[in-house]
C-alpha cells in the first residue's frame, strides 16, 4: 500500500498520545504521511509537553490539551483511540454515531500492511512469550522479525516502514488493544493465549458491573485474538481457556487448536 497516498489529508484525532513513546511514534507517522493529525489529551499541557517538543517539527500536527471536546472526535475521519480509553466514554460514542472509525495502532497495523502475525495475550507471561517467539525465529530465520503490540516504546505504525512482502510479525496484545482488533473484525494468523486470571477489574468494573460480568467482557475482549480467525489459522492454548473460549456466543473455533498442558510442557 501507498501509505502517503492513504493518509494524505486525512484528518485523524490522535487520543491520549502518552510520554512513552508510542503515541509520539503514531502521530509523527501519521505526520509524515501527510495526514492533518489532532492530538487530544486530558492530560495538562505541562504534564505532556515533552511529547509536545518532540513532535514541533510537523506544522501538521495541532494539539488540544484537558477536557474532550465531542467535536474533537465528530470531525475527524478516523480517531486513533489510547490505550485504556473506556469505549463508553460520550466523545467515543459521539464519534461511533457520526460513523468515524475507531481505530487501534496494532490492529490498524494488521490491516494495512496485511502480513502475517503472530499474536500473543493472556493474563500473565504475554511478554515473556512474544519476546521468546519473536527471538527464536530471529535467530532459526536470519530474517528481520517485526516486534510490535504492547511493546514498551514500540510504534506499531512506525513499523509500516519496515515491511516488505516477506515480512512476519510478532505482537503482544493486551485486552485494550484486542477491543480494536475486535472493531476492526479481524484476528492475528496464529494466537497464542497464555492463560485468563482475575485482572483488570477496575477497568471493567467501571460502570457498576458485577465481578462476574467484569471477568465476562474481558474475556470476552481478549478472545478478539481468535474470534475472527479463518480455519487455517492456529490457536495455541492451555484447556482451561480453551474450554472457557467455547462457552463464548457466536464464536466459531474451526481453527487448528494446540493445546499445551504440564504434560506437554512442564
Amino acid at each position: 500500500m501507498d501509505f502517503r497516498e492513504y493518509f494524505n489529508g486525512k484528518k485523524v484525532t490522535v487520543m491520549r498520545i502518552g510520554l512513552l513513546g508510542r503515541g509520539v511514534g503514531d502521530a509523527a507517522f501519521l505526520a509524515e504521511m501527510g495526514a492533518e493529525v489532532h492530538v487530544v489529551d486530558d492530560a495538562p499541557q505541562d504534564v505532556m509537553q515533552p511529547s509536545v517538543d518532540a513532535l514541533a517539527e510537523y506544522p501538521n500536527i495541532r494539539f488540544s490539551f484537558g477536557e474532550y471536546e465531542p467535536t474533537h472526535f465528530t470531525d475527524a475521519d478516523i480517531v486513533l483511540v489510547g490505550a485504556g480509553a473506556p469505549l463508553e466514554m460520550p466523545v467515543l460514542s459521539a464519534a461511533q454515531e457520526a460513523g468515524v472509525p475507531l481505530k487501534q495502532s496494532a490492529a490498524w497495523f494488521a490491516e494495512l500492511s496485511g502480513i502475517p502475525i503472530i499474536g500473543v495475550t493472556g493474563t500473565r507471561a504475554k511478554s515473556t512469550v512474544t519476546h521468546m517467539i519473536h527471538h527464536v525465529l530471529s535467530n532459526v530465520t536470519g530474517e528481520e522479525i517485526l516486534l510490535g503490540g504492547n511493546v514498551r516504546g514500540v510504534s506499531n505504525l512506525q513499523l509500516l516502514k519496515n515491511v516488505t512482502p516477506d515480512s512476519l510479525a510478532v505482537m503482544e496484545l493486551d485486552s485494550w488493544q484486542l477491543q480494536g482488533w475486535g472493531w476492526a473484525g479481524i484476528s492475528p494468523q496464529i494466537a497464542v493465549f497464555t492463560n485468563f486470571m482475575e485482572d483488570h477489574l477496575n477497568y471493567y468494573q467501571s460502570d457498576g458491573r458485577s465481578k462476574e460480568q467484569a471477568m465476562e467482557l474481558y474475556f470476552s475482549d481478549k478472545a478478539n485474538i481468535i474470534r475472527f480467525q479463518e480455519d487455517s489459522g492456529v490457536l495455541v492454548t492451555i484447556p482451561e481457556v480453551f474450554e472457557r473460549a467455547k462457552q463464548l456466543p457466536n464464536l466459531k473455533l474451526g481453527q487448528e487448536v494446540v493445546l499445551v498442558d504440564g504434560s506437554v510442557l512442564p
